[in-house]
């Protein structure tokens, strides 16, 4: 490596030689320079009278490359910025005025370094920066006026917010110059929306206003500004809700109805109420320099007025349908409108949010319940994730268990899903025939038998990040809310078994993205663990089949470790938990526990999905020919291979439920019962579930078939043949074709033709 004096030499003599090379190889003198390069040398005076005879050049080229090159001085050399600054400063204003966009651009950026980067030089800020930073600021709020360039104009503003946080003392006397600069996009524009960049520069400028008021009068002056601001949003709230029901929302009066065409009042007010959102959540971060009074309240009613709106409202007697329609199709923008405006409530209120919570969340459960696009369902649930994590408590349990059910539907997707198709319904449905009225079937005859390709469960990305999302707030409920033990007992099955079920899924059938597979394991791992450490006195019953499954994946297991070696107290010391709160077999179901996973769309391999008036029908026959038979719960009892029905194992994995597929053609009997005895057996020899491991048997669902979207073990046909991964031995399947004989007619035997009789 050439030593620091060479180097600057070396540029100095070739690529610095003269002005239009200094342009020319301006990026790489840029990319060359480092920090080594500016220490006291020869060359360093060299350095400086060259740049600086760049910047005072006549040419607005070479101008231009000196100011980049003096911004680059002074990134790297604090001593030569401050030896240099008055020069700099000097010959960079006069630059900020009729001047070409890469000109202005590069001494605003030059003088923003100077004034920022010598804060605690008291000389330096005394000479320098007290005369010239009040200069600076009018000549930022001309070229902001103009708005001749979006990107000069942007970084203008930008700029003025940085100088008026560093300086609210010497930028107090442009008060209203920059309130007028700040707040001429915040009014709205229609019918084109004013551009978000515009927004966001006009607001940050905006929020920081208020400390122009130094420390005393600061404070006042952010209440009485975010005052205005919630008052601001609810009229533009309020003009956007003219054909709807009045609910009274507190003291806010309806607006008069606006004379303007509904095309463009419209547009105006939903304009409005972005700016005045944005207003909102960059006030709520805005530092200050003593404590505030925060309006959690007035905050609150706003969001929960945005979350109240619905399209099936009742419409007063007599209105406009067109304004109606207008009205009704902005109502996303609405909800998304309070989510963000309760991610900033609760990072800034945090605790204070906690008398609210319940109300808040009750509303975004209901959304959840819904059927939403994936991108309002994952800005629904960062923000529950969102109001979970921070300080706010939650200590209604019938608001974390809603929350809950609604949010699993959203994990379970990646577990084997069975569809009711005609010939499991066939199949169930011929289970209470005799033999002699069974008729034989035909397969082959539709098109769906050709289908062989299994769908991806996350086509988009936004359904790839409902899914990490849903784990966190999951997370959230079962570790930090009390959810009802049917529910928590519940949601914790569903999250071991889409992590037992993970390393048995590709990453490319899961979705696009392939490290979608590696961060929804590795949440899912780290919410078992958590489940699995239990109480100080006894762990999960899950901690069998997390190890179990932890072998066999690349995770990380120093949790796992800590799991092991954390101390318990002898049970006689403290109470036992609950029995729902670690149950994790079927024998251990409650009815709650059936009807919240029914609920939710869970089933296990040996509940037959069937319509309700076929289970109504074929109910008597069931229970008389389970009278006839062994039991099957019993643990003693024996598996009749011989028979066409075998034995419903006691621990079946989950399945989701999904609406019916088209009718597809029927199968033979023996064929399918092939397969699914094939099926079994490959579910043996899978790698994840350990042989004796009980609570393998209740979680693991089958595995995924990268060639088929409904598995042979997944219809109601294949519980009869599924064995239990308990079992120490397999049972071949018999696949003798004789109850298909029985359906062939008797041929008759002629005697009179026999040669005998002759």
């Amino acid at each position: 490596m050439d030593a620091p004096s060479s180097r600057l030499k070396d540029l100095l003599q070739v690529q610095l030689a003269s002005d239009s090379y200094a342009v020319l190889h301006l990026p790489f003198v840029l990319e060359t320079l480092t920090k080594s390069d500016f220490l006291p040398s020869s060359h360093t005076q060299k350095w400086i009278a060259r740049v600086n005879s760049l910047i005072h050049s006549k040419d607005p080229a070479a101008k231009w490359s000196g100011l980049c090159l003096a911004h680059q001085t002074a990134v790297f050399s604090r001593e030569i910025m401050l030896e240099c600054a008055q020069s700099w400063v000097a010959a960079g204003m006069p630059l900020l005025v009729n001047q070409p966009a890469p000109t202005a651009k590069a001494a605003m950026r030059l003088l923003r370094l100077v004034f920022s980067n010598a804060t605690d030089v008291p000389e330096f800020q005394r000479q320098l920066c007290t005369p010239n930073v009040p200069k600076f600021a009018n000549a930022l709020i001309a070229m902001a006026g103009k708005e001749t360039n979006p990107e000069l104009y942007l970084l203008a503003v930008e700029t003025l917010t940085h100088i008026v946080t560093l300086y609210p003392s010497l930028c107090r006397p442009l008060h209203g110059s920059l309130s007028t600069l700040a707040l001429c996009h915040l009014n709205g524009s229609s019918p084109t929306p004013t551009p978000s960049g515009h927004v966001e520069a006009c607001s940050r400028l905006y929020a920081v206003l208020l400390l122009t008021g130094g420390k005393v009068n600061a404070p006042n002056l952010w209440r009485k500004s975010l005052d205005d601001t919630i008052a601001f949003t609810w009229g533009a709230f309020l003009q956007l809700r003219t054909t709807f029901a009045d609910r009274g929302h507190g003291n806010i009066a309806r607006p008069a109805p606006s004379a303007e065409d509904p095309v463009v009042a419209v547009p105006l007010a939903l304009d409005r109420l972005r700016a005045a959102v944005q207003v909102v959540k960059d006030m709520l971060s805005t530092p200050t320099s003593r404590p505030v009074a925060l309006p959690a309240g007035a905050l609150v009613r706003l969001c929960s007025a945005l979350l109240q709106c619905s399209p099936d409202e009742k419409a007063d007697v007599h209105v406009d349908h067109a304004v109606r329609s207008l009205e009704n199709s902005v109502i996303s923008h609405l909800w998304r409108f309070a989510c963000e405006l309760l991610g900033s409530l609760s990072h800034a209120g945090q605790h204070h949010v906690t008398p609210h919570l319940s109300m808040l969340l009750t509303h975004l459960a209901f959304h959840l319940e819904q059927s939403r696009v994936p991108a309002h369902t994952l800005l629904l649930l960062r923000t529950v994730s969102t109001l979970l994590t921070n300080d706010a408590k939650l200590h209604d349990d019938i608001v974390a268990s809603r929350l809950a059910r609604s949010v699993m539907p959203f994990l379970s997707v990646v577990l084997s899903k069975r569809s009711t198709s005609s010939g499991d319904d066939e199949q169930g449905a011929g289970q209470g025939r005799s033999k002699k009225s069974k008729k034989r079937t035909r397969g082959y005859e539709g098109d769906e038998v050709f289908k062989v390709g299994r769908e991806v469960v996350c086509t988009t990305a936004n359904e790839g990040e409902v899914l990490l999302a849903s784990v966190d707030v999951l997370e959230s409920l079962l570790l930090r809310t009390p959810v009802n033990p049917p529910v928590h007992s519940i949601a914790s099955r569903l999250c071991l078994s889409v992590y037992a079920s993970l390393p048995q899924l590709p990453p490319v059938m899961l979705s696009p993205d392939l490290s979608l597979h590696s961060r929804l394991s590795a949440k899912l791992q780290r919410v078992c663990v958590n489940l699995a450490i239990g109480t100080t006195s006894t762990m999960s019953k899950s901690l069998g089949l997390l190890l179990s499954v932890s072998d066999h994946t690349a995770g990380p297991t120093g949790d796992l470790a800590e799991v092991l070696l954390h101390p318990r107290i002898p049970p006689l010391v403290r109470s036992l938990p609950h029995v729902e709160m670690l149950s994790l077999f079927r024998a251990e179901e409650g009815e709650e526990e059936i009807d919240v996973r029914n609920r939710v769309g869970l089933r296990v391999l040996s509940e037959p999905a069937m319509e309700p008036d076929v289970a109504e029908k074929l109910t008597p026959q069931v229970q008389q020919s389970n009278t006839s038979n062994t039991p099957r719960n019993l643990p003693g009892a024996k598996r009749n291979t011989g028979s066409s029905t075998a034995q419903e194992p006691a621990l079946v994995p989950m399945q989701v439920d999904v609406p019916p597929a088209p009718t597809p053609s029927t199968v033979p009997r023996i064929p399918q019962l092939a397969q699914s005895s094939q099926h079994s057996i490959e579910l043996q020899a899978a790698p994840i579930p350990t042989v004796n491991d009980p609570v393998a048997q209740n979680l693991l669902p089958p595995p995924p078939d990268p060639l088929s979207s409904d598995s042979a073990g997944l219809g109601p046909s294949s519980t009869a043949t599924v064995i239990p991964p308990a079992t120490t031995h397999m049972t071949p399947i018999a696949t003798s074709t004789g109850e298909d004989d029985d359906d062939e007619p008797m041929p008759t035997i002629d005697l009179g033709s026999d040669s005998d009789s002759e």
